[in-house]
């Protein structure tokens, strides 16, 4: 696995380079997850000035994660805690972004698009125009239960590379809809090319998912919680799903 580890790093390394050339002050989105936390470990690394942005309903099963990142990396974070007043406000403009996207207006696309919505809201108000996402290693790393029984990992991932297209459209617009750039290192040509060659026995063993992601976070020092924790749909993890199957 080591070659395939330090190949990651590196790209991950002169990504980040090249990042800090561009842009000043960036907002990082973090959920307190192996993705996440590790584009969290490079933006603290390269840029001296960031806004850590965090969500979820009073029922979240996140925030004891994001708090271990955050005391890790000494920073604080912003806290956006989403309530069924947003649901009711801001669900029709969110339904008709969807829509007008050709994005399917299912209760998960709907909810991710709420929290999205909100917290790029909040990002806006606080003056942050580009923020990193840990968005991609789901499917580029073989992150779904599904993965674990499938023969062939590496071309079930070919397969489902379309989903990240529209996760990248949902975002994006909820983002633009702010005046937000997104920026995605998982999403990076570079990385994706580089993803679909890792062997499939570093990227899942047994239960264990995102393997080589996971080794990754050893080797830069996220703490053994994060680098440990099982993956959670970012929907349910956060408690909006629920929230809104509730209500609706």
């Amino acid at each position: 696995m080591q070659p395939y580890l330090d190949q990651m790093n590196s790209i991950l390394t002169e990504l980040f380079m090249e990042y800090a050339k561009l842009y000043g002050n960036p907002g990082l989105l973090l959920s307190g997850g192996i993705d996440s936390s590790t584009i969290a470990y490079f933006v603290s690394s390269y840029f001296k000035k960031y806004t850590i942005l965090s969500m979820g309903t009073n029922n979240t099963k996140d925030r004891v994660f994001i708090d271990i990142v955050s005391q890790h990396l000494k920073k604080s974070y912003t806290w956006v805690e989403i309530t069924k007043e947003d649901v009711l406000q801001f669900n029709i403009i969110i339904e008709q972004m969807l829509r007008e996207n050709n994005i399917d207006v299912s209760l998960m696309q709907r909810s991710l698009a709420l929290g999205y919505f909100l917290i790029f809201k909040k990002a806006q108000e606080l003056g942050v125009t580009h923020i990193f996402t840990g968005q991609g290693p789901d499917i580029l790393l073989g992150g779904y239960h599904k993965y674990e029984s499938v023969t062939n990992i590496n071309e079930e991932i070919k397969k489902d590379l379309p989903l990240l297209e529209i996760d990248k459209k949902r975002d994006g617009a909820m983002a633009s809809h702010f005046g937000i750039t997104l920026i995605n290192p998982y999403l990076e040509k570079k990385f994706v090319d580089f993803a679909l060659t890792i062997p499939q026995q570093y990227l899942v063993q047994g239960s264990i998912k995102k393997l080589i992601l996971r080794e990754l976070g050893k080797k830069i020092g996220l703490p053994l919680e994060i680098v440990n924790r099982p993956k959670k749909a970012f929907q349910y993890s956060t408690g909006i799903q629920d929230m809104i199957a509730k209500m609706y």
